[in-house]
């Protein structure tokens, strides 16, 4: 129950507060009044201040006396009112400045004239402080003044209502006190008002009818509290204002309150404060008035403890014996489990049909019999059906009977109604006619006894076209990857592993692409030169690539191919690897060698050609000298004869001494020595110039028959190298077609590499037991090529660089002059145009190349040689 409220002291309280407001009002008007006045009065001081000083500052300002100017103006900022004073002349030259820094009230500006002209300028500002300190003394003796008053007014109202109104107040409010207690047989009170005892008198009566009626609602009572207390629901009885008179457990619970009394305390649930929405309530009241009865309606509630929860209140008005609104008597029910599992349906139903429309691709429901029972907006979109045409249309209709998608599209029909999910791909068919390539994914389910399957499908379109041109793109890099002549492999950059190779790797290294896929270079031995792998990781790390590096490759037969090394970083998939290519240059490094051998020989081409000259003079002499002492020296010569008897000289004890002494012998070896430097300078010749020969179509075969027989002939061939127990092999291609060139040259050319070969098979440790000479004919294009190879014991590669060197021989002194191959080679190479090569291995025999071409160069007719010098 609401605490009891005096009445005299609500009547001495109004009459106080007005007088205070009236005391209040009066003094504020005149506040604002004085604070008006103040103010007019500090603008009147600036207007008077600044035309002073206008007046003042005239002379100086014309005569240009900044000092009297400054003084006159420094002597008004002495004022504490003047919180900004600046002097300026025409120019806008600032001759004096005063600014506080306090708050301004109000500035001025003026201009200072002389005859007519400006000649400066005077801005002044008074400061707030001084009307400031002026209103707040007259707000304080104003305030006191009011205070007085209320004081002096609030204790005379007190003692009069005192002795007129609290007495019979009390005497009233003592009997509904009484009332309140349950006291209902009262007497009378001794309110000594006329006024009052008309109110005493119906209270006292209004006691006694309260007190029999009490009596018959105590059985009642106790009925209607037994379905009060255990009701389920919230029942409340309140006022129209929205005070709580009654209450069950169920309602204090649901508003969070642990007993009755707690949320029935004076502080406790108030009717009106438990909606969310205090216009919810007002909107309520107005609908339950306008009924007939009483109104249910949905609404938010708040808790004790603030939170909110949704309930159904339902309520009717109690009216008193006039038919005035007198209690509101209703109940509420906690509804929130029930909303809000209808909000999470709803919310799921929104979702669901937000995200089957929302979705790009196609979604569908189908029953057991494969028809169409629902879709989403896009279905209509992407196949160019409406509503009525899409409904139970069948699944296998999007496909025209075409095959393999008819056939697939049914198993997944079958497959997710049977086993709960299903993917495939299929072509669809469009009311157009296009044909769309669709992902389909569905899953089966169960409604309501009957089996549906349900999914998506997605248009692959771009994903295909991606697939393909990707499909291509790897196709074209494989072919390039596999096919290129180039090595190519590729290996991650943090292990150095080989993910993959090409064909030219296998071809080159030997290594079969299962072999090398997952070891490292170092595993296979790829490094021919084990420091070149500390050189290229160091190179790739600090540029990220190599262009072109010398690299030795090591293959799985222990031989190294020289090659070109280029590789790059690059990025597969999320691994960094590395790219690298290597190029075989092995028959660069040779045609390399060739133009540097082809160079050399031109270049010692001419210094042979000078030298033989050279020595052919004193050569001549030595040869004619020698001739002449062994013509001189015969005993038996008559020119002899008769000189040394003209002498006295006896020629046989002279040709005595010359065989005791030897020197037939040294002449001898003079003219031995004499032959085989003519024999020298011939070849330096034929070396350094091509001689005049004929060019003529001859039979290849004979040529090198008819070397093959002057081998064997040979002096020292048959002494030294036996060739006739060499097995001589012909490996000749059919047809074999006549070759125009010099017969004599081609076949000095192939005496020399037949005697070559014997003598290597011949001086080979340990010794060759089955020496062997293939030779081989055959053509290639425009050109025929021959061979000479035998099974000796081969060349190591620094003599095989030097080899047609002038002047290289491998053979003791006196056995070979070094310039069998280099004339060979000049034969071949500046007389025939054609080529020369070896190819030779150590231990595994050499073989000699040669290439000319097959209609030689030059132009021959009938019955005439051509000439070549």
């Amino acid at each position: 129950m609401a605490p009891r409220k005096s009445l005299s002291k609500r009547l001495s309280l109004s009459l106080g507060l007005l007088s205070t407001v009236i005391i209040l009002a009066v003094s504020t008007l005149v506040f604002l009044f004085l604070s008006w006045r103040v103010g007019n009065q500090m603008r009147e001081r600036a207007e008077s201040t600044i035309t002073f000083l206008a007046q003042a500052l005239e002379a100086p300002l014309w005569a240009l006396d900044r000092e009297s100017a400054s003084a006159v103006a420094k002597a008004t900022s002495m004022d504490v009112n003047v919180g900004l004073l600046e002097l300026r002349d025409a120019r806008g030259e600032e001759w004096f400045a005063h600014n506080t820094g306090k708050a301004l009230f109000i500035t001025r500006e003026a201009e200072i004239s002389h005859d007519g002209q400006v000649i400066g300028f005077i801005r002044l500002g008074l400061a707030d402080s001084a009307r400031q300190r002026t209103l707040v003394g007259i707000g304080l003796a104003g305030g006191g003044i009011a205070l007085l008053v209320i004081l002096a007014q609030y204790c005379l109202a007190k003692r009069l209502m005192r002795h007129y109104f609290q007495t019979p107040f009390a005497a009233l409010d003592s009997l509904v006190g009484a009332f309140a207690r349950g006291e209902y047989t009262q007497t009378d009170p001794g309110a000594h008002y006329t006024e009052f005892e008309p109110l005493v008198r119906a209270f006292l009566d209004m006691g006694r009818t309260i007190d029999r009626q009490v009596t018959a609602l105590a059985e009642s009572e106790r009925k209607y509290r037994v379905i009060f207390d255990h009701s389920p629901v919230g029942i409340f009885r309140s006022t129209l204002d929205g005070e709580l008179l009654e209450g069950n457990a169920a309602l204090g619970g649901m508003f969070g309150y642990s007993s009755r009394d707690e949320y029935l305390a004076s502080s406790g649930l108030r009717v009106d404060s438990v909606y969310a929405e205090p216009s919810s309530r007002e909107a309520f009241l107005r609908a339950l008035l306008a009924s007939d009865g009483a109104l249910s309606m949905e609404m938010e509630f708040v808790r004790k403890d603030g939170t909110h929860f949704e309930g159904v209140l339902t309520a009717s008005i109690q009216e008193d014996a006039q038919g005035r609104p007198l209690f509101l008597n209703g109940v509420v029910e906690d509804i929130s489990a029930r909303k809000q599992a209808e909000r999470e349906l709803a919310q799921e139903r929104m979702l669901t049909q937000a995200i089957f429309e929302s979705v790009p691709g196609l979604l569908f429901l189908y029953d057991s019999h494969g028809r169409l029972v629902r879709w989403n907006k896009a279905h209509e979109t992407m196949t160019g059906f409406t509503a009525g045409e899409l409904l139970g249309r069948d699944i296998l209709d999007w496909f025209g009977g075409r095959e393999p998608h008819a056939s697939n599209i049914r198993a997944a029909l079958e497959r997710g109604l049977r086993d709960g999910v299903a993917m495939v791909e299929a072509e669809l068919l469009t009311k157009d006619g296009r044909v769309i390539p669709f992902y389909f994914s569905g899953v089966g389910l169960v409604i309501d006894g009957s089996t549906y399957l349900t999914g998506i499908g997605i248009d692959i379109t771009d994903r295909k076209q991606a697939e393909e041109r990707l499909r291509q793109s790897e196709e074209k890099f494989s072919r390039l990857f596999r096919l290129s002549p180039d090595v190519i492999v590729l290996m991650n950059l943090s292990e150095g592993r080989i993910i993959d190779v090409n064909e030219a790797f296998t071809r080159l290294t030997g290594f079969a692409r299962d072999e090398a896929v997952g070891k490292t270079a170092l595993d296979l031995g790829l490094y021919a030169n084990p420091t070149m792998r500390e050189v290229v990781r160091r190179r790739m790390q600090q540029g990220g690539q190599i262009d072109n590096v010398d690299f030795s490759l090591g293959c799985k037969d222990g031989k190294s191919v020289p090659c070109v090394l280029s590789s790059q970083l690059l990025t597969v998939g999320e691994e960094e690897c590395v790219l690298a290519v290597l190029r075989d240059v092995t028959e660069f490094k040779h045609m390399q060698e060739l133009m540097i051998q082809s160079e050399k020989m031109i270049s010692v081409g001419g210094i042979a050609a000078g030298v033989a000259h050279e020595i052919n003079n004193p050569l001549g002499i030595i040869m004619v000298s020698s001739q002449n002492l062994v013509q001189r020296s015969r005993p038996d010569f008559p020119k002899n004869i008769e000189a040394a008897q003209g002498i006295g000289l006896d020629m046989d004890l002279f040709d005595r001494y010359m065989r005791t002494r030897g020197l037939y012998d040294f002449i001898r070896n003079i003219q031995d020595a004499s032959v085989r430097a003519a024999d020298i300078i011939r070849h330096m010749l034929d070396f350094s110039r091509r001689s005049e020969s004929k060019r003529r179509l001859c039979d290849l075969r004979a040529v090198i028959e008819r070397a093959m027989l002057l081998a064997g002939n040979d002096y020292d061939l048959k002494k030294s190298y036996d060739f006739n127990r060499i097995e001589i092999v012909w490996e000749c291609d059919d047809n074999f077609p006549a070759v125009r060139c010099t017969e004599t040259e081609i076949e000095q050319v192939f005496l020399n590499l037949l005697r070559n070969a014997a003598q290597a098979m011949a001086s080979a440790r340990p010794e060759v037991t089955r020496p062997r000479i293939v030779v081989r004919m055959k053509t290639e294009g425009d050109r025929v090529v021959l061979e000479v190879e035998d099974n000796g014991p081969g060349m190591p590669p620094e003599v095989q660089r030097r080899a047609f060197e002038p002047f290289f021989t491998t053979k003791p002194p006196g056995v070979g002059t070094g310039l069998g191959l280099s004339v060979s080679y000049f034969i071949i190479t500046r007389s025939h145009d054609g080529g020369m090569r070896l190819e030779s291995r150590p231990g595994e025999g050499t073989r000699f190349i040669v290439e000319l071409p097959v209609l030689g160069s030059g132009r021959e007719e009938e019955g005439e040689c051509i000439h070549e010098s």
